[in-house]
């Protein structure tokens, strides 16, 4: 069976469903809380939407 591939999601995106600032979500991955975020060049910032969802679900930092 073939593993799924993540959906990615911005900094943004994740702030919203958060729904915080994106301050916040870079003041969390700084202190390693929630799931890591996945540099993609110098700007470029993703996150694991399931990861995410997971995250502001229980509350627990996801295995990655």
């Amino acid at each position: 069976m073939e593993a799924q591939k993540p959906e990615w999601i911005t900094q943004d995106e994740y702030a919203k469903v958060a729904e915080v600032s994106v301050s916040t979500i870079k003041r969390w991955a700084k202190k390693g809380y929630g799931p890591q975020p996945h540099r993609w060049g110098p700007r470029r910032v993703r996150y694991d939407k399931a990861e995410v969802l997971e995250y502001l679900r229980t509350g627990e930092k996801c295995a990655s």
